[in-house]
């Protein structure tokens, strides 16, 4: 785990709007990469000189799913603070309370659709009847509430090993009792990146209820994004091979079609870089050099 402080304004003064938007974006882009560069976790800004209207835009801009701490005290907000942060989950007893905890879980979806997704913990509720043994009363109405949210947020149960049952009644009843309260949730991101993670449920030991424990290589499995340069649309051939990618016929879903022609247009844009130049490796080298220039200083 990285972290790191960094006094770096995210705007700065100008009597030009045009130019003050540009100052704006590079300040945000440049913290942004420090970010992806180091795999930070942590991170500190001074003097980050937005103003309170704008905390919001330029969080989205920098992270849509990190936990913010914004110093409001004095004028343009001197002092920001920000962690990744996951969701561990724990579900009241009570069915109104749990029903607030599906809307939060909702709402959160909003902001992190795009982003792989894990939410774990103590559910209180089963997805199925099949996940209950013993006598227990009707949970039909609260149960479909459940799988009603997780069909809404995207989330699905990560494949798991050990007692299905996570959660047993020891001494709150004579009647024996089990169910599977525990668990952890995916969305489909998560999947693409780490299609091989899996959890256990170990013996409970002391307590009522199992521990879980996520299982699978999850830091190997590189992010592997779909790059588009602006300058290839210019390219006389651009509109042909696009057209000639797209109308081929994919058997599967509507997104796994578009992500099969998307891979197969990536040679033909890799051998249209290569043409211009190599796009990635001058951004890196005018980076290295801004660094030995501002190490001279």
């Amino acid at each position: 785990m990285e972290y790191a402080s960094e006094a770096a304004p995210m705007t700065a003064p100008s009597h030009d709007p045009e130019d003050e938007e540009r100052s704006h974006t590079d300040h945000q882009a440049a913290v942004s990469d420090v970010i992806s560069e180091f795999n930070l976790h942590f991170i500190g800004l001074l003097e980050a000189r937005v103003s309170a209207r704008n905390v919001t835009r330029v969080q989205s801009f920098l992270s849509h799913y990190w936990k913010w701490f914004v110093d409001y005290m004095g004028p343009g907000t001197r002092i920001w603070l920000a962690w990744k942060h996951d969701e561990v989950v724990y579900g009241a007893n009570d069915v109104y309370e749990r029903r607030e905890l599906w809307h939060s879980l909702v709402q959160l979806s909003d902001s992190i659709s795009d982003e792989p997704w894990l939410v774990m913990g103590d559910f209180n509720m089963v997805v199925d009847l099949s996940e209950v043994c013993g006598i227990s009363g009707d949970i039909h109405v609260v149960m479909e509430e459940f799988q009603e949210c997780l069909s809404q947020i995207g989330l699905l149960t990560l494949p798991m090993q050990g007692d299905l049952y996570t959660w047993h009644n020891y001494s709150s009843s004579p009647r024996s009792l089990w169910k599977r309260l525990d668990r952890m949730l995916v969305n489909d991101r998560w999947l693409d990146r780490w299609p091989e993670a899996s959890y256990s449920s170990l013996n409970p030991r002391t307590s009522d209820h199992s521990p879980l424990v996520l299982k699978g290589d999850l830091h190997r499995t590189p992010v592997r994004f779909f790059r588009f340069d602006n300058y290839l649309a210019a390219s006389p051939d651009f509109i042909p091979t696009v057209q000639s990618i797209w109308r081929h016929h994919v058997v599967g879903t509507a997104m796994y079609s578009v992500t099969r022609k998307l891979k197969a247009l990536k040679p033909h844009f890799r051998q249209q870089r290569k043409k211009k130049g190599d796009l990635s490796l001058n951004v890196k080298l005018a980076k290295e050099y801004l660094d030995i220039a501002q190490d001279l200083l």
